[in-house]
Protein backbone atom coordinates (compact mmCIF):
# COMPACT_ATOMS: atom_id res chain seq x y z
CA UNK A 1 0.00 0.00 0.00
CA UNK A 2 3.07 2.02 0.83
CA UNK A 3 4.47 1.46 -2.60
CA UNK A 4 1.19 2.21 -4.53
CA UNK A 5 0.61 5.24 -2.17
CA UNK A 6 4.50 6.49 -2.97
CA UNK A 7 3.93 6.04 -6.71
CA UNK A 8 0.89 7.75 -6.88
CA UNK A 9 2.11 11.19 -5.00
CA UNK A 10 5.14 10.47 -7.20
CA UNK A 11 2.93 10.89 -10.69
CA UNK A 12 0.86 13.88 -8.70
CA UNK A 13 3.62 15.97 -8.49
CA UNK A 14 5.60 15.41 -11.30
CA UNK A 15 2.36 15.59 -13.63
CA UNK A 16 0.09 18.38 -14.49
CA UNK A 17 -1.71 15.86 -16.90
CA UNK A 18 -2.06 13.05 -14.08
CA UNK A 19 -2.87 16.12 -11.44
CA UNK A 20 -5.70 16.77 -14.00
CA UNK A 21 -7.22 13.66 -14.09
CA UNK A 22 -7.21 13.40 -10.28
CA UNK A 23 -8.53 15.99 -9.39
CA UNK A 24 -11.38 16.45 -12.05
CA UNK A 25 -12.75 13.30 -12.79
CA UNK A 26 -16.09 13.62 -12.40
CA UNK A 27 -15.83 16.90 -14.58
CA UNK A 28 -13.84 15.08 -17.14
CA UNK A 29 -16.50 12.16 -17.29
CA UNK A 30 -19.61 14.25 -16.75
CA UNK A 31 -17.74 15.91 -20.25
CA UNK A 32 -17.28 12.68 -21.44
CA UNK A 33 -21.18 11.76 -21.41
CA UNK A 34 -22.42 15.34 -22.66
CA UNK A 35 -20.22 14.27 -25.73
CA UNK A 36 -21.72 10.72 -26.12
CA UNK A 37 -24.73 11.95 -26.00
CA UNK A 38 -24.17 15.13 -28.56
CA UNK A 39 -22.90 12.05 -30.88
CA UNK A 40 -26.20 9.93 -30.15
CA UNK A 41 -28.30 12.99 -30.74
CA UNK A 42 -26.12 13.49 -34.09
CA UNK A 43 -26.20 10.29 -35.18
CA UNK A 44 -30.09 10.09 -34.59
CA UNK A 45 -30.33 13.56 -36.96
CA UNK A 46 -28.48 12.18 -39.55
CA UNK A 47 -30.37 8.21 -39.69
CA UNK A 48 -34.30 9.82 -38.78
CA UNK A 49 -33.87 13.65 -39.31
CA UNK A 50 -35.42 15.97 -42.23
CA UNK A 51 -32.69 17.64 -44.45
CA UNK A 52 -33.50 20.58 -45.18
CA UNK A 53 -30.55 22.24 -46.85
CA UNK A 54 -27.43 19.97 -47.72
CA UNK A 55 -24.07 21.78 -46.46
CA UNK A 56 -22.63 24.03 -49.60
CA UNK A 57 -25.93 24.13 -50.91
CA UNK A 58 -27.33 28.28 -52.21
CA UNK A 59 -29.07 29.50 -49.81
CA UNK A 60 -30.36 32.36 -51.33
CA UNK A 61 -30.98 32.75 -55.47
CA UNK A 62 -29.05 36.13 -55.94
CA UNK A 63 -25.53 37.29 -56.48
CA UNK A 64 -24.02 40.00 -55.64
CA UNK A 65 -21.83 41.65 -58.19
CA UNK A 66 -18.71 43.15 -56.92
CA UNK A 67 -17.01 45.14 -60.10
CA UNK A 68 -13.71 45.54 -60.94
CA UNK A 69 -11.79 48.45 -59.23
CA UNK A 70 -15.12 49.18 -57.28
CA UNK A 71 -14.11 51.81 -54.02
CA UNK A 72 -13.39 50.26 -50.62
CA UNK A 73 -16.27 52.02 -49.21
CA UNK A 74 -18.83 51.46 -52.02
CA UNK A 75 -18.15 47.96 -51.90
CA UNK A 76 -18.24 47.25 -48.16
CA UNK A 77 -21.75 49.00 -48.39
CA UNK A 78 -22.89 47.32 -51.11
CA UNK A 79 -21.58 43.80 -48.90
CA UNK A 80 -23.70 44.96 -45.63
CA UNK A 81 -26.75 45.77 -47.80
CA UNK A 82 -26.67 41.77 -50.00
CA UNK A 83 -26.04 40.79 -46.11
CA UNK A 84 -29.22 42.33 -45.41
CA UNK A 85 -31.06 41.04 -47.70
CA UNK A 86 -29.94 37.62 -47.86
CA UNK A 87 -31.03 37.39 -44.11
CA UNK A 88 -34.39 38.37 -44.85
CA UNK A 89 -34.41 36.17 -47.63
CA UNK A 90 -32.87 33.08 -46.10
CA UNK A 91 -35.25 33.75 -42.73
CA UNK A 92 -39.01 34.16 -44.77
CA UNK A 93 -37.81 31.21 -47.04
CA UNK A 94 -36.09 28.29 -44.99
CA UNK A 95 -38.20 29.78 -41.76
CA UNK A 96 -41.18 28.34 -43.47
CA UNK A 97 -39.56 25.18 -44.20
CA UNK A 98 -38.65 24.00 -40.80
CA UNK A 99 -35.48 25.55 -39.77
CA UNK A 100 -35.36 28.64 -37.07
CA UNK A 101 -34.55 31.98 -37.74
CA UNK A 102 -31.27 33.52 -37.80
CA UNK A 103 -30.68 36.51 -35.81
CA UNK A 104 -27.24 38.71 -36.43
CA UNK A 105 -24.97 39.59 -34.35
CA UNK A 106 -25.42 42.55 -32.71
CA UNK A 107 -21.41 43.59 -34.01
CA UNK A 108 -22.34 42.34 -37.29
CA UNK A 109 -21.59 45.73 -39.44
CA UNK A 110 -18.16 45.63 -37.43
CA UNK A 111 -17.58 42.23 -38.07
CA UNK A 112 -18.50 43.00 -41.73
CA UNK A 113 -15.97 46.30 -41.52
CA UNK A 114 -12.98 44.15 -40.35
CA UNK A 115 -13.23 41.37 -42.85
CA UNK A 116 -14.00 42.90 -46.12
CA UNK A 117 -12.68 46.67 -45.47
CA UNK A 118 -8.84 45.16 -44.33
CA UNK A 119 -6.37 45.80 -46.72
CA UNK A 120 -5.92 42.19 -47.49
CA UNK A 121 -9.75 41.93 -48.71
CA UNK A 122 -9.35 45.37 -50.65
CA UNK A 123 -6.01 44.38 -52.38
CA UNK A 124 -7.46 41.02 -53.47
CA UNK A 125 -11.17 42.10 -54.44
CA UNK A 126 -9.42 44.66 -56.76
CA UNK A 127 -7.36 42.16 -59.27
CA UNK A 128 -10.73 40.46 -60.96
CA UNK A 129 -14.60 41.40 -60.98
CA UNK A 130 -16.26 38.92 -57.89
CA UNK A 131 -18.96 37.41 -57.14
CA UNK A 132 -20.42 37.25 -53.56
CA UNK A 133 -23.13 34.38 -52.80
CA UNK A 134 -24.58 32.98 -49.78
CA UNK A 135 -24.60 29.32 -49.12
CA UNK A 136 -25.27 26.66 -46.16
CA UNK A 137 -22.13 25.88 -43.97
CA UNK A 138 -23.65 22.45 -42.73
CA UNK A 139 -26.26 20.14 -43.59
CA UNK A 140 -29.20 21.92 -42.06
CA UNK A 141 -32.35 19.28 -40.40
CA UNK A 142 -35.55 20.46 -39.69
CA UNK A 143 -35.70 22.58 -36.25
CA UNK A 144 -32.23 23.20 -37.04
CA UNK A 145 -31.05 26.96 -36.43
CA UNK A 146 -30.20 28.31 -39.79
CA UNK A 147 -26.45 28.86 -40.26
CA UNK A 148 -25.01 30.37 -43.77
CA UNK A 149 -21.41 31.51 -45.07
CA UNK A 150 -20.91 34.64 -47.55
CA UNK A 151 -18.22 33.56 -50.54
CA UNK A 152 -16.83 35.09 -53.23
CA UNK A 153 -15.84 33.60 -56.47
CA UNK A 154 -14.01 35.26 -59.64
CA UNK A 155 -16.51 36.39 -62.08
CA UNK A 156 -14.12 35.77 -64.84
CA UNK A 157 -14.83 34.27 -68.37
CA UNK A 158 -14.74 30.26 -67.27
CA UNK A 159 -15.38 28.63 -71.10
CA UNK A 160 -15.64 31.08 -74.62
CA UNK A 161 -18.84 30.00 -76.97
CA UNK A 162 -18.22 26.83 -78.97
CA UNK A 163 -15.71 25.13 -76.42
CA UNK A 164 -15.38 21.66 -76.14
CA UNK A 165 -16.20 20.55 -72.90
CA UNK A 166 -16.50 17.07 -72.74
CA UNK A 167 -17.09 13.97 -75.50
CA UNK A 168 -18.28 10.78 -75.01
CA UNK A 169 -17.82 7.15 -77.06
CA UNK A 170 -21.45 5.68 -77.32
CA UNK A 171 -22.45 2.68 -79.13
CA UNK A 172 -24.69 2.14 -82.30
CA UNK A 173 -27.68 -0.25 -82.68
CA UNK A 174 -31.46 -0.17 -82.59
CA UNK A 175 -31.69 -0.23 -78.86
CA UNK A 176 -29.38 2.62 -78.39
CA UNK A 177 -31.10 5.55 -76.24
CA UNK A 178 -30.11 8.92 -77.19
CA UNK A 179 -31.79 10.63 -74.01
CA UNK A 180 -29.55 8.52 -71.76
CA UNK A 181 -26.31 9.21 -73.35
CA UNK A 182 -27.13 13.39 -73.40
CA UNK A 183 -27.84 12.37 -69.45
CA UNK A 184 -24.44 10.63 -69.02
CA UNK A 185 -22.48 13.54 -70.70
CA UNK A 186 -24.39 15.85 -68.71
CA UNK A 187 -23.08 14.04 -65.55
CA UNK A 188 -19.75 14.13 -67.10
CA UNK A 189 -19.56 18.00 -67.51
CA UNK A 190 -20.53 18.39 -64.06
CA UNK A 191 -17.72 16.69 -63.07
CA UNK A 192 -14.94 18.52 -65.19
CA UNK A 193 -16.96 21.98 -63.76
CA UNK A 194 -16.10 21.01 -60.65
CA UNK A 195 -12.86 18.88 -60.98
CA UNK A 196 -11.27 21.23 -63.68
CA UNK A 197 -13.27 24.38 -63.43
CA UNK A 198 -13.28 24.97 -59.66
CA UNK A 199 -16.79 26.12 -59.66
CA UNK A 200 -19.21 25.84 -56.58
CA UNK A 201 -21.33 22.90 -56.70
CA UNK A 202 -24.74 24.78 -57.11
CA UNK A 203 -23.11 25.73 -60.74
CA UNK A 204 -21.42 22.65 -61.65
CA UNK A 205 -24.39 20.42 -61.24
CA UNK A 206 -26.49 23.26 -62.74
CA UNK A 207 -26.13 21.85 -66.52
CA UNK A 208 -28.35 22.74 -69.12
CA UNK A 209 -28.68 21.26 -72.65
CA UNK A 210 -30.71 23.95 -74.51
CA UNK A 211 -29.91 22.28 -78.26
CA UNK A 212 -29.14 19.64 -79.74
CA UNK A 213 -27.31 18.48 -83.11
CA UNK A 214 -29.51 16.37 -84.64
CA UNK A 215 -32.51 16.35 -83.05
CA UNK A 216 -33.22 13.44 -80.46
CA UNK A 217 -35.76 11.74 -83.31
CA UNK A 218 -32.55 12.37 -85.94
CA UNK A 219 -30.23 10.84 -83.25
CA UNK A 220 -32.03 7.39 -82.63
CA UNK A 221 -32.15 7.34 -86.48
CA UNK A 222 -28.39 7.65 -87.13
CA UNK A 223 -27.84 5.35 -84.33
CA UNK A 224 -29.06 2.90 -85.68
CA UNK A 225 -27.38 2.87 -88.76
CA UNK A 226 -24.27 0.96 -89.89
CA UNK A 227 -21.23 2.48 -87.82
CA UNK A 228 -20.68 0.44 -84.64
CA UNK A 229 -19.53 3.73 -82.73
CA UNK A 230 -20.42 7.45 -82.47
CA UNK A 231 -19.12 10.61 -80.42
CA UNK A 232 -21.34 12.40 -78.23
CA UNK A 233 -19.25 16.18 -77.31
CA UNK A 234 -20.80 18.79 -75.39
CA UNK A 235 -20.15 22.49 -76.54
CA UNK A 236 -20.32 25.52 -74.28
CA UNK A 237 -23.84 27.49 -75.89
CA UNK A 238 -22.35 30.54 -74.76
CA UNK A 239 -19.46 32.81 -72.98
CA UNK A 240 -19.67 30.87 -69.24
CA UNK A 241 -19.09 33.19 -66.19
CA UNK A 242 -20.07 32.29 -62.77
CA UNK A 243 -22.71 34.82 -63.00
CA UNK A 244 -24.09 32.89 -66.14
CA UNK A 245 -25.82 30.40 -63.27
CA UNK A 246 -25.13 26.87 -64.59
CA UNK A 247 -23.62 25.17 -67.62
CA UNK A 248 -25.81 25.61 -70.82
CA UNK A 249 -24.78 23.24 -73.48
CA UNK A 250 -25.01 22.58 -77.03
CA UNK A 251 -24.72 18.53 -77.91
CA UNK A 252 -24.04 17.43 -81.14
CA UNK A 253 -23.62 13.32 -82.23
CA UNK A 254 -21.36 12.03 -84.93
CA UNK A 255 -19.86 9.49 -85.98
CA UNK A 256 -16.51 7.85 -84.79
CA UNK A 257 -13.34 8.27 -86.76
Amino acid sequence: MLIALGVVIIALLASREVRTAFFRMNQITTRISQLEGQERDLEAKVNTGELVVPVNALMAPFFLEIKQGTPPDTRLAQIKRFYRESVDYINQTWGQRGLKHYTPPADIDKKLTETYGSPEATDALLDNPFLMFVTASQNLYRNDEIHFELQFIPDVLVLKKGGVIASLIIPGGAHANPGLAINELEQYVSSIARSQLKLPPFLSDNVQVVQVYPSLDEMSAQLAGASPRYVLTAFAAQDIYPRTGGIPLVVTLTQAK
